[in-house]
């Protein structure tokens, strides 16, 4: 008989054996308090005997967890709580209490990113049917950021997750010597009347001051216009680019205007005085101009199957001139697409750029 595949294999005995050595991994379950520390978890599956008392690390999701962090940290959920519009914020974090087990003195309440204070009522919040309250936990009260200034100076702080944008941003001008600017975490602005806390900011944080965002508009030359947020450094090109990303216009074929003014593309907008909701407008550079051509008028070949390309050199050949792009619906049209890709017909308007 065939010895079978799973059968061991007859090795000589003139042959050394070595030692090996296998990693086995078991799921164990375990009850732990959502508030309960990676840390402490470590310490507790340890006396228990489930790991050695070397174990490093725990991971989640992918994540390696920090042992200052509690399990709670990494879960999101919704708690539904039924109150009326007397009931006080105290009252409410006691019905939290009861379902979820957390001590009172463990977490905090916030709503439209103020932190709550426990005698005020739900009807004096404006709190409304089916409102959002964030439940935030003040484990560690005093956090250590870095806010870094626009100079590329930085401090240190101490601060409050219950500090708001507002009260930190006083703190570091006045150790950083500075006023302007907005305080960014992450690349998100934050709103100077909430607190850290909402932002989810971690200890050894790095803040950056940066010119806030603000909203301008620009008219293109159809008449429609376009919501650009922009900030105060940034140069008449950075705003062509941003053009281009939503119209895909080219650059090079973009003028600028201002109060009346033709804007240089190295400027900064603060250079000229542009503000919040200020309005641009956008015309053809000095070199360019435009003409309006029906398709099936270009020439009797053409087709929706042509591409831009050769639609470009039909108009070159009939009308003589050098064709920069073609517009639909105030968007360049891309040379190696097809009419039909843009749902473009004969009957349809072009706005030729030359």
């Amino acid at each position: 008989m065939k010895p079978s595949a799973a059968e061991r294999p007859h090795v000589g005995s003139s042959e050394e054996e070595i030692p090996v050595y296998l990693k086995l991994v078991k799921t164990v379950a375990w009850k732990v308090k959502p508030t309960e520390t990676v840390k402490n978890l470590k310490a507790l599956l340890y006396e228990k005997g489930i790991v050695s008392e070397t174990i490093r690390d725990l991971c989640f999701a992918g994540k390696l967890l920090n042992d200052d962090e509690r399990l709670v940290d990494h879960e999101q959920r919704t708690i539904v709580v039924e109150a009326r519009a007397n009931d006080t914020v105290e009252s409410i974090k006691s019905l939290i209490k009861v379902t979820e087990g957390i001590e009172l003195n463990r977490f905090s309440l916030i709503y439209e990113g103020k932190l709550l204070e426990e005698d005020w009522t739900l009807s004096s919040l404006e709190v409304k049917n089916e409102s959002t309250i964030c439940v935030v936990f003040s484990q560690k009260d005093v956090l250590s950021i870095y806010v870094k200034a626009l100079s590329g100076k930085v401090a240190k702080l101490k601060v409050k997750v219950t500090f708001s944008v507002a009260d930190v941003k006083a703190i570091a001008d006045t150790m950083l010597g500075t006023s302007a600017g907005s305080l960014f975490y992450l690349g998100q602005q934050l709103e100077d009347s909430k607190i850290l806390a909402c932002y989810d900011i971690k200890e050894e944080s790095m803040l950056q001051i940066l010119h806030s965002l603000f909203q301008v508009f620009v008219k293109t030359w159809s008449g429609r216009t376009l919501t650009l947020d922009v900030q105060q450094n940034m140069t008449v090109q950075d705003v062509k680019d941003k053009i281009f990303k939503k119209l895909k216009i080219p650059v090079h074929l973009q003028g600028i205007i201002f109060s009346e003014k033709r804007l240089e593309g190295g400027r900064d907008l603060a250079s000229y005085l542009i503000q919040k909701h200020s309005t641009l407008s956008m015309v053809l550079a000095p070199s360019s101009t435009i003409m309006h051509i029906e398709v099936g008028k270009i020439t009797s070949s053409i087709s929706h199957f042509s591409i831009v390309r050769t639609v470009k050199e039909m108009i070159r050949s009939k009308k003589g001139i050098t064709v920069k792009e073609i517009l639909y619906g105030e968007k360049a049209l891309d040379d190696e697409f097809s009419l039909e890709h843009y749902g473009i017909n004969k009957e349809t308007e072009l706005t030729v750029v030359y």
